[in-house]
């Protein structure tokens, strides 16, 4: 009985998402945060948007990376099952 390929597609396709997009992009939404912060902009308008900006990237990497480890754990769970259990629980 094959096991399915979809989970480590998925997981695949948010690990390529978060490399190529949002960690790219978060990274240098915090470098421009920073910037400002360093000049003590911390008040205006600009700060607040990179901040808020930076908090959705930020929740968007971390939500990828679950998906991309659940997606694993579930291919690697079921992967486990195919093997032969070399115990007797009976």
């Amino acid at each position: 009985m094959p096991v399915s390929k979809a989970p480590l597609l998925v997981s695949l396709g948010a690990t390529v998402l978060n490399l190529v997009y949002v960690e790219p992009t978060s990274t240098s939404v915090m470098l421009s945060r920073h910037k400002l912060e360093d000049e003590g902009n911390v008040d205006s308008a600009e700060f607040k948007a990179l901040k808020s900006k930076f908090g959705k990237l930020h929740g968007m990497s971390s939500l990828a990376n679950l998906v991309a480890l659940a997606a694993t754990g579930y291919h690697g769970a079921k992967v486990a099952m195919l093997l032969p259990c070399p115990i007797s629980l009976v």
